[in-house]
């Protein structure tokens, strides 16, 4: 079934879209193309703040009674170095990778299993799949967050504190099940060749 929805063109289609749109949300995510594009660099900081916003254009927003507040603070520098630059594409780049690189082994994978999934390439593709996601989505959101730190170093110091990011699970947990679902195709990929040794 996987072999031949791999050659199917519209299959073919649908990952490009897929993958575009990911690809498209990670590169525009922050300030255009990684923020390199940008005349200034935005740098967040990883504490929470309780900020009144006292103004008369919030306090229409709210209901009677509420108190709009806004949490995260933000420093922007409008005359750039090189290497803030540099931090700042790399607080989007690594998932760029992640999700750029997980499309093109899933075509690999695709590709590979058109012959049938009982295979030793197609399990170790799917094994490599799920080594790329489980190591992507575990490293991918600490190397992005490292590299706010650094921006945020840059503009301002006493600000800037590295902690741990959540790390979403999904990604991860996906790559887990690829790696057991590769222990599976491996296992019935020599059973495939033992049978068809008897035969």
């Amino acid at each position: 079934m996987i072999g031949q929805a791999a050659r199917r063109p519209a299959i073919f289609a649908i990952l490009v879209l897929v993958t575009g749109v990911i690809t498209g949300m990670v590169l525009y995510s922050r300030d255009g193309f990684f923020g390199l594009n940008s005349d200034f660099v935005v740098a967040e900081s990883p504490h929470g703040y309780g900020i009144p916003l006292r103004d008369e254009a919030f306090v229409q927003i709210a209901r009677p009674g509420v108190l709009p507040s806004a949490s995260r603070l933000e420093f922007i520098d409008g005359s750039p170095e090189p290497d803030q630059y540099a931090w700042q594409a790399l607080t989007t780049l690594p998932g760029f990778v992640v999700a750029a690189g997980a499309f093109l082994l899933l075509w690999r994978l695709l590709w590979g299993a058109r012959n049938g999934v009982y295979l030793p390439l197609v399990a170790s593709r799917v094994r490599f799949l799920g080594w790329w996601l489980l190591a992507g989505g575990l490293l991918a959101p600490q190397i992005e967050n490292l590299a706010m730190t650094r921006l945020l170093e840059t503009v301002a110091p006493g600000e800037a504190g590295y902690q741990l990011r959540d790390v979403p699970l999904v990604v991860p947990l996906v790559g887990l099940g690829l790696l057991a679902l590769a222990s599976v195709l491996r296992e019935g990929a020599r059973m495939r060749e033992d049978l068809e040794g008897v035969v």
